[in-house]
């Protein structure tokens, strides 16, 4: 009878020294790592890692030592929900670091239960995501900030009733005020993104608002015209436009910037004064006719009076109705005599310069108003355009003598020779566009703020032109490298700079991104230029047309901790996890010679218990050849054995295996017609059976299970849909992310690491195929897995 004592207290004590082993294992992933008592009373143990207090006695002030007080009662409430429901313990939350600031957290506690469901301890890790917290809370402030600032550009602009709106270097609108929006009859969601044609331009519109685009993007020069469009409400109305560039830090337009005003009345009345105009035209040249018939008789000469009368009462009008149309739009009107300097201007004019209508108004006191910094500017293109005939389009601040405000103005003028030919008129009209101005300046503002968001999360920024891989890249992304901020950096330099292991890959896929345009998003090594530091870095990045042109842009941030401590892990979890099935190995052969020991027994108990104990060790050695895997993984020493080989045939062999050890539930292979593949025949045949396997665990018994398999020219499809309770959205979007698991009270009683699905992802991706999932509520999951079938 001693005999099978031995054996029970060899086979606890294997088991303990089983489950030390595996809290070791459980403890190497994580920073920090703690036991509780089965109440959350005691904290046994504490290995904060520097991060929090290490707890080397039993301690029953845990909470007020490590938990910040504002997130204490969260905390406690979440203790009290896992163990009345004996769930796993997970939980983001402030706490009190080892040198007493404030820190994150990502807690994770598991309850250990005795062989009656009861808790006995609780084994956790936690994890420093302080900097992650700090960062988001950085791009929150940013993007209230943005938002404040687009807030007040909105009541800005909101108060004019002409058309402002901004232009992507792709002809798309970033932008449309409410004046605009109420002539399109459109709202800003129905707008904004849309191209011209989008949002209702006739082709010829469209086409040369683009062209003119295109001009400013290559001459950075702004461009004004006249067209027609029709209003929403109003019909066709004429609109005067001006086109304005948006330079970045590099002097390189980004955006093109426009203003719009609705001239529709004035040219009512332009198109009235040059009838007019006309009209006086044909009276002359009927005076001229009755000048060399000046012997001609009086009543033709009364006659020919009569009709000059009604000719000049004709210009009266036409001149009334002109200034009525200047009025109108609320312009001043200035006059220069080129050789005298006499200035004349109107109520307007004055009055925008900050004098009384009844005061005198010389030039060179206009100029003097103007501000000390555009003074010269504007001075030289006036002198132009008197004696040289020079473009005049000036925009420039101004402050009134009386009021002491402050106005942007912009002056249009030309030169008209007077037909005496003794001097020339200067000409022309000013207008006030201050709030247009400073509604331009709140959008470079809020591109400024923007950029500090992205320099306080700590990425660094490139661009890279793909004609002549041109590179630009920001201080920060330089510093990454190795090269001082203000250094100039090449393509070709940062290329040398990334490690000799990764650097064939890297501009590999830089390359496939350029033709064909794929999102690049990779992790690499970089050895700086000057300081020789090895660097981590996640690098992401996007191909973007412009002009016409493509260009590569992206980001860049430090990973070198995180993946410093992935790799330290992995070598942890290969060491331990091939320690491990050592033990096991020895176990399982013990377990099968009592098996074979017991087989012609009637000791129907004891053979039913080493049953129990070798499906448990089988279970182990796949949890520890999963764990090896992801190490394989993530070290990037897992090999895709490649060979031809028939996919169906390998379906086939699942069908056979499964029907043979299955009863619990209905499996149904569809018929298979031959698809050959070239890929890792043990990989793939790995994927199919945790698929089918998934699906007879987490359906009901009794239910169907249908397996098929179909092909195109391109990829073959392998689908397993079960009949369960199916997957919640929320769950669906992580279900292939490594350790997670779907947590509800129907999985409580179905063990796991949460590994096989992730494997299954990453096995898939390394043969450049796809896997997903589609699942609805109540109506079960489908699997499916796509393998290309034309890979050498």
């Amino acid at each position: 009878m001693s005999k099978p004592s031995n054996h029970h207290t060899s086979d606890r004590q294997r088991i303990a020294e089983t489950e030390a082993r595996l809290k070791a294992l459980i403890e190497a992933t994580s920073d920090v790592v703690y036991s509780l008592s089965p109440d959350w009373h005691e904290m046994r143990e504490l290995d904060g890692r520097g991060f929090l207090k290490d707890a080397n006695a039993p301690s029953t002030k845990w909470r007020s030592e490590n938990v910040h007080e504002d997130d204490l009662e969260m905390v406690n409430a979440k203790i009290e929900e896992c163990i009345r429901e004996k769930k796993i313990f997970q939980l983001e939350h402030r706490v009190l670091r080892a040198d007493g600031t404030m820190g994150w957290t990502s807690s994770k506690a598991i309850p250990i239960l005795d062989e009656h469901g009861e808790i006995i301890e609780w084994f956790g890790t936690a994890k420093d995501i302080t900097p992650r917290k700090s960062a988001e809370e950085a791009l929150e402030n940013a993007q209230v900030k943005s938002d404040q600032q687009k807030r007040l550009y909105e009541t800005v602009t909101s108060s004019t009733p002409d058309l402002l709106y901004v232009f992507d270097l792709d002809y798309r609108f970033t932008y449309a005020n409410q004046a605009l929006l109420n002539m399109w009859g459109k709202t800003w969601e129905d707008s904004i993104g849309k191209t011209l044609l989008e949002n209702g331009y006739e082709p010829w519109h469209a086409e040369m608002h683009e062209k003119e685009i295109d001009q400013i993007k290559e001459k950075k020069l702004p461009i004004r015209g006249e067209v027609s469009f029709p209003h929403a409400v109003l019909g066709r109305r004429v609109y005067d436009y001006i086109f304005t560039p948006v330079l970045n830090e590099y002097g390189e337009v980004e955006a093109i910037a426009g203003a719009t005003r609705d001239v529709t009345d004035r040219k009512k009345w332009e198109e009235s004064l040059e009838s007019s105009s006309k009209a006086l035209h044909a009276v002359n040249e009927e005076l001229a006719n009755t000048n060399n018939e000046l012997e001609a008789t009086i009543k033709e000469v009364a006659v020919v009076n009569d009709e000059l009368t009604k000719a000049n009462a004709k210009i009266e009008e036409g001149q009334i109705a002109f200034r009525l149309a200047v009025n109108a739009a609320n312009f001043g009107t200035w006059f220069v005599h080129s050789i005298t300097r006499e200035f004349i201007t109107d109520a307007r004019s004055k009055e925008l310069f900050g004098y009384r209508e009844d005061e005198a108004f010389s030039i060179e006191q206009a100029l003097a108003q103007i501000t000390d910094e555009y003074r010269p500017y504007v001075t030289e293109k006036l002198e132009n355009a008197i004696y040289n005939n020079g473009d005049y389009d000036v925009t420039y601040p101004v402050i009134g003598l009386h009021d002491n405000r402050l106005r942007w103005l912009r002056a249009i003028g030309n030169l008209k020779a007077d037909p005496s030919g003794d001097f020339s008129a200067f000409t022309g009209i000013v207008m006030d566009i201050t709030e247009q101005y400073l509604a331009g300046e709140e959008i470079k503002r809020a591109e400024e703020n923007l950029r500090m968001a992205v320099d306080a999360a700590g990425l660094g920024t490139f661009q890279i032109s793909a004609d002549d891989r041109i590179f630009t890249a920001s201080p920060k992304l330089k510093t990454f490298f190795g090269f001082h901020p203000d250094e100039p950096m090449s393509y070709e330099a940062a290329i040398s700079q990334i490690h000799p292991d990764f650097r064939k890959s890297v501009a590999a896929n830089v390359e496939r991104a350029f033709s064909e345009g794929t999102r690049f998003d990779m992790e690499h090594q970089i050895i700086g230029y000057h300081d020789e530091k090895l660097r981590w870095v996640r690098a992401i990045g996007e191909v973007h047309h412009k002009k016409g042109k493509k260009f590569f842009t992206g980001v860049i941030h430090e990973i070198t901790e995180k993946k410093l401590d992935e790799i330290r892990k992995n070598d942890f979890i290969a060491m331990v996890s091939h320690e491990l099935k050592t033990p096991l190995t020895s176990v399982k052969g013990y377990i099968q010679l009592m098996q074979r020991k017991f087989a012609g027994t009637e000791d129907n108990v004891f053979s039913s218990m080493l049953d129990k104990a070798d499906f448990q060790i089988k279970k182990m050695t796949a949890m520890i050849n999963g764990f090896l895997d992801i190490s394989r993984l993530e070290s990037g020493k897992i090999h895709i054995n490649r060979e031809m080989f028939n996919l169906s045939s390998l379906l086939r062999e699942a069908e056979e295996e499964f029907m043979a050890t299955t009863s619990s539930h209905i499996l149904i292979f569809s018929p298979i017609e031959s698809v050959k593949i070239n890929a890792d025949r043990n990989k793939i045949g790995q994927v199919i059976h945790n698929l089918i396997s998934n699906a007879i665990k987490y359906s009901p018994i009794g239910s169907t299970i249908h397996v098929t398999c179909t092909s195109d020219h391109e990829f073959a499809y392998v689908h397993v849909k079960d009949n369960g309770k199916g997957i919640k959205p929320e769950d669906a979007s992580h279900i292939f992310d490594r350790y997670y698991r779907v947590e509800n009270d129907n999985m409580h009683s179905i063990s796991g690491f949460g590994i096989g699905l992730y494997l299954c992802s990453e096995i898939i991706s390394h043969h450049q195929g796809n896997i997903s999932l589609e699942s609805e509520i109540g109506k079960g999951s489908d699997f499916v897995f796509s393998l290309p079938l034309n890979v050498d």
